[in-house]
């Protein structure tokens, strides 16, 4: 029986690319980490309907597109998606939609001009299995580093709930490895809730940049396979 590594197991550093700007990776079918920051990174999704209206736009995003969303973390200056990278189209296309259809959305709202959005996101490729629940577990603990709620869970405009209580959403399909946890939906839950809980470093549940700067997180050969490159020499650092 294959065994999966335990919530200590995933805090340990783990290697990461490190380089300048470049264009977007394509890689159809794999899991990738999404950030998208109000302009300026002010604290303009405030209100309720401000949450709503971006959940409907992943709604259309899903049905209009074939993306798959595995994740949602929407916070008050920015978005955290986790999803399946399109077979059909580079992940750009269904996130300029996305970006513009809630930019428009929110400036008729507000009686506004401009830029909503940051004029590019940020994407990062994530290996499957401890790379992914990792990938899971920082996006469901951002509300706690923000200090809007102390069970992660608990926090309204997330996914966390899906499956740290296994609460039915729409949205969210569950990501592989997560399901490759357990056959039994209660086990999943119970791993799950465990690896969210606090650890015992403080750098561990700290803010961690690599999830947002580099293009890909995991193994060498997931690196090598799809950020290689002769010009860097790969870093290391604490991945949550």
């Amino acid at each position: 029986m294959k065994r999966y590594a335990m919530p200590d197991e995933l805090i340990r550093p783990v290697l990461r690319v490190a380089m300048p700007r470049l264009p977007r990776l394509y890689a159809p079918g794999c899991t990738v980490h999404v950030v998208a920051r109000c302009n300026n990174r002010e604290f303009s999704i405030t209100a309720k309907e401000d949450y709503e209206q971006i959940l409907v736009a992943l709604g259309e995003l899903l049905r209009s597109y074939g993306v798959v969303l595995y994740a949602y973390a929407l916070m008050s200056n920015h978005v955290h998606l986790l999803l399946r990278y399109p077979e059909a189209d580079p992940l750009g296309r269904p996130l300029r939609w996305f970006m513009t259809e809630t930019s428009k959305a929110f400036n008729r709202s507000r009686g506004r001009r401009g830029h909503f959005w940051e004029r590019r996101y940020s994407a990062c490729l994530v290996e499957d299995e401890m790379y992914a629940l990792a990938a899971l577990r920082y996006l469901d603990r951002n509300p706690v580093r923000a200090g809007l709620v102390e069970d992660p869970a608990a926090y309204p405009w997330s996914s966390c709930a899906v499956y740290a209580l296994g609460t039915p959403n729409p949205l969210i399909s569950h990501h592989p490895s997560y399901l490759a946890l357990s056959l039994y939906p209660k086990v999943r839950q119970r791993y799950y809730r465990s690896l969210l809980a606090p650890s015992a470093e403080p750098q561990a549940d700290a803010r961690n940049p690599a999830w947002t700067t580099q293009r890909a997180v995991g193994s060498p050969a997931f690196l090598e396979r799809h950020a290689p490159t002769s010009s860097h020499k790969e870093s290391e650092g604490t991945i949550l």
